[in-house]
C-alpha cells in the first residue's frame, strides 16, 4: 500500500488565503475553516507530520484505523481520472489495475459517501466506493457544502440526476445510498451550496430548489418556504450554471444573467433582490461564471477575470476587471487565468493562487502546486496525475484523521 507523503514548511492560514479572517474559519460553502476545529490543535504544515502510521486511538472512526490509502491488492497506485473535491466531501475516480471505482471520503454524517451506512462521528478519511454500480459513470459529483444538512448529487452517464445524504429542507431521514430513482432526468450539469440548488438540462433548460429568500430560485418571487421539488426557470436557457448562498448566476451565449441578492447581479444596485434572471452589463465573450459566497467571478475568453460584489476589502457593484497589483504597477490586470473553482485560480503555468476571506485584496499562491491540470475547492490534480489538497480536515477530507492534522496551511501530496 501506498502511503501519504506530507511535506513543506509552515505558512499561516490567513495568509495562505484559505480561511476567513475571524478565527481562521469559512462558512459551509468554502474549502476551509479553523475556528471549529480541535480547540487545542494549532494549524500543521505537511511537513511537521509522521505519516507513517496512526494509532487507533487517534481516530475518531474505529474503521479508519489507516491513514494510507487502501489499495487493496494491487501492487501499483491507482490513476486519478476525475475528482470532485468540496466542502468536507471529496471524490475521486480511480483507476486501478483491477478495475475502476468511484471512491469519497470526508463528512459521512447523513450518508454522503454513498455507502449505504452513516457515519456517527461523521469522518471517515479513508476512501470507501460508492455503493452503487453506475457510480464509476458519474460524469459529475456536487454536494451542498453543509456538514449538519449535507447532500450529494451526481449526474450519470445516462444523464440522470441522483441524489442523497439529506434533502433541502431538513426534517427527512439520512439517505446513504444512491436511489434507484432519479430526481431529474435528461441533466448535463449541477451546482449545489447549501440552502438550494440548480441543475441544467441537456437541452438548456434551468431548474432549481431548495431555498428562495432572495430569490435565487429564479421563479419569479421570493419566499422563506423550502421548495424540495425542481422547478425550471420559465423561458430561460443557459450554458452553465452556478450557485452561490444568496445569488444563481448562468452563463447564456457568452453572456452573464444573474438573480437573487441584488449585490451580487452586477446592476450596479448594492440593495434588494431580483426574482427572475436579469442580463449583466458590460459582459461578452465569457466561458464562466463562478458564484461564490459574497462575490461573483466571470472568466473570460481573453484569460481575465472579471468580479463583483465583494472582494476583501473591495466592493464593486457592477463587473470589474481583477487586478493583480505591483509595486510598480499597481493596476496591472489579472491575466492567463485557465480556471476558477470556489476562490481559487489556475493559471496557464500550472500554478494556483487564492484569494484570501480576509479585508486584503491580493491572490496567494498555493505551496507546491506544480502544473495543475485540473482544479477543484480544495484540490489540483496535476498533468502528471499528482493530487494535491489544502485547507480544512474536520472531516478527514485530507486523508488523516483531525486529531493528527486539523488543516493543512500548504498542500498535501494525496499520494494513492
Amino acid at each position: 500500500m501506498n502511503r501519504f507523503g506530507l511535506r513543506g514548511g509552515l505558512l499561516a492560514c490567513v495568509a495562505l488565503g484559505l480561511v476567513a479572517p475571524v478565527g481562521c474559519g469559512e462558512g459551509s460553502d468554502g474549502a476551509t475553516t479553523g475556528a471549529d476545529e480541535d480547540a487545542g490543535a494549532a494549524p500543521a504544515d505537511a511537513g511537521e507530520l509522521d505519516s507513517a502510521l496512526v494509532d487507533a486511538t487517534t481516530s475518531d472512526v474505529v474503521d479508519d484505523r489507516r491513514i494510507e490509502w487502501d489499495a487493496g491488492p494491487d501492487p501499483e497506485a491507482p490513476i486519478v481520472e476525475a475528482i470532485w473535491a468540496r466542502g468536507s466531501i471529496f471524490c475521486a475516480r480511480l483507476r486501478r489495475p483491477t478495475g475502476t471505482a468511484m471512491e469519497c471520503w470526508g463528512n459521512n454524517t447523513n450518508g454522503e459517501l454513498g455507502r449505504g451506512a452513516v457515519s456517527q462521528a461523521g469522518t471517515t478519511f479513508k476512501p470507501f466506493p460508492i455503493a452503487s454500480a453506475e457510480a464509476v459513470g458519474f460524469k459529475k459529483i456536487a454536494n451542498n457544502g453543509s456538514p449538519l444538512n449535507g447532500a450529494v448529487c451526481a449526474v450519470t452517464a445516462d444523464d440522470d440526476l441522483k441524489c442523497w445524504g439529506r434533502g433541502y429542507g431538513g426534517g427527512s431521514p439520512p439517505q446513504p445510498s444512491v436511489p434507484d430513482e432519479p430526481l431529474l432526468t435528461g441533466i448535463a450539469d449541477v451546482d449545489m451550496v447549501e440552502a438550494n440548488a440548480c441543475a441544467l438540462t441537456t437541452n438548456g433548460n434551468v431548474a432549481c430548489w431548495g431555498g428562495n429568500t432572495q430569490g435565487q430560485l429564479g421563479l419569479g418571487t421570493r419566499d422563506f418556504v423550502n421548495h424540495p421539488v425542481p422547478e425550471e426557470i420559465p423561458g430561460f436557457t443557459a450554458d452553465q450554471v452556478a450557485c452561490g448562498l444568496t445569488t444563481t448566476c448562468a452563463v447564456k451565449d457568452g453572456e452573464v444573467w444573474c438573480w437573487g441578492a441584488i449585490a451580487q447581479l452586477g446592476n450596479g444596485i448594492g440593495f434588494g433582490w431580483n426574482a427572475t434572471p436579469g442580463k449583466v452589463l458590460g459582459l461578452t465573450d465569457i466561458k464562466k461564471v463562478q458564484t461564490h459566497r459574497y462575490a461573483t467571478f466571470a472568466l473570460a475568453s481573453d484569460k481575465t477575470l472579471w468580479f463583483w460584489g465583494i472582494l476583501g476589502s473591495t466592493t464593486a457593484y457592477t463587473p470589474t476587471k481583477v487586478l493583480d497589483p505591483t509595486p510598480g504597477d499597481p493596476n496591472r490586470v489579472l491575466s492567463d487565468v485557465e480556471d476558477i473553482a470556489g476562490r481559487c485560480v489556475r493559471f496557464t503555468s500550472g500554478k494556483v493562487r487564492c484569494f484570501p476571506l480576509n479585508a486584503t485584496y491580493e491572490l496567494i499562491e498555493v505551496p507546491r502546486v506544480e502544473n495543475a491540470a485540473v482544479l477543484e475547492d480544495s484540490c489540483a490534480l496535476s498533468s502528471a496525475g499528482e493530487l494535491r489538497c489544502w485547507g480544512a480536515n474536520s472531516y478527514g477530507q485530507l486523508g488523516l484523521p483531525p486529531t493528527v492534522l486539523p488543516m493543512a496551511t500548504s498542500s498535501v501530496a494525496m499520494e494513492l
